[in-house]
């Protein structure tokens, strides 16, 4: 289980502060699949690395099963396996297997333990034909799930997986999301992503993080409830004032399909369809706004709050 209590991230750079997570509370058990969804920007990443001990926090506190991340890194790292979007993490003139071997050797396997487990994870992922091969080879579908592999090397209870389909095909992002599936039966698994189809199919918990706050939390279903009464409605476009273009489906003829709460589009037009909102719908809603409308309070340079964001 992964819990945190009031964490806070700050950094500081050159004169800047800017504020990554502000009080967040949350909590991810095990058998689970948990979703942190949110704009670029809003913390994910960041919750992501403290609890893998990558980055320290402010304050507050987090704990993956019952160990402090802070006073307990050590047993926290041997309890987490970690999938980043970053391929520097993989050595491109290694095969497969010879990563798995290297990271193997890092928790302290041995040659032949390592070379077993290897192998079964590469089968398990799909790349058993390919374990033989330099990774320089390997396409970003077949590294995505090689990083997973190398994240199971250790037989860890909790997965923390960083946008594990970012930049991969269809048929990759499926083998990818059946193994999550998989994993989740006896391990806690936290993931981000900005695919809310992918979400909806994978996670039983999503929080909605918005400027390093947690903004809602619930199950899928919870989260589309949250949107209230949604409809549809061909609008001209000229029609449409600036704050209502998020909920724009596609323009067509000088027209566009709008989908969005039912208040707001009756005052666009009086003939319009009730639909069901989708979790993409709630997420549109509730917290896909850019970061930076929203981040003002939380970035200041010398002691002056202002808008600009320094990365």
């Amino acid at each position: 289980m992964i819990e945190t209590v009031e964490l806070t991230k700050t950094f500081n750079s050159r004169g800047w502060t800017v504020e990554a997570l502000r009080g967040v509370n949350f909590k991810a058990n095990r058998g689970s699949i948990t979703a942190l969804v949110g704009p670029n920007g809003a913390g994910k990443t960041t919750l992501i690395k403290i609890i893998s001990t990558l980055i320290l926090p402010t304050s507050g506190s987090a704990y993956v099963d019952g160990f402090d991340v802070v006073s307990q890194a050590k047993e926290v790292r041997e309890k987490i396996g970690l999938v980043t979007v970053s391929d520097r993490l993989m050595y491109f003139r290694l095969t497969g297997i010879e990563n798995l071997v290297f990271y193997g050797a890092l928790y302290n396997m041995g040659l032949k333990e390592a070379q077993t487990k290897a192998r079964e994870l590469l089968d398990t992922v799909g790349l058993g034909e390919w374990g033989n091969q330099p990774i320089m080879h390997y396409s970003t579908g077949m590294l995505r799930r090689l990083a997973i592999a190398r994240a199971l090397m250790h037989n860890p209870d909790v997965v923390l997986l960083d946008e594990p389909t970012l930049g991969i095909d269809t048929t990759s992002s499926r083998k990818v999301r059946q193994l999550i599936r998989r994993l989740a039966t006896d391990r806690t698994i936290v993931l981000t992503s900005h695919l809310m189809k992918e979400i909806e199919e994978l996670a039983d918990s999503i929080y909605l993080i918005r400027t390093g706050k947690v903004i809602s939390s619930g199950t899928p279903a919870e989260i589309r409830s949250m949107a209230g009464q949604f409809a549809e409605a061909f609008v001209p476009t000229a029609n449409i004032p600036a704050e209502m273009e998020k909920f724009v489906l596609r323009y067509e003829n000088g027209n566009a399909l709008i989908r969005g709460p039912e208040d707001k589009i009756s005052t666009l037009t009086g003939e319009y369809t009730a639909v069901e909102p989708t979790l993409e719908d709630a997420y549109i809603l509730l917290a896909g706004e850019s970061t930076a409308d929203f981040r003002p309070y939380q970035v200041k340079r010398g002691g002056a709050w202002g808008r600009e964001h320094p990365f």
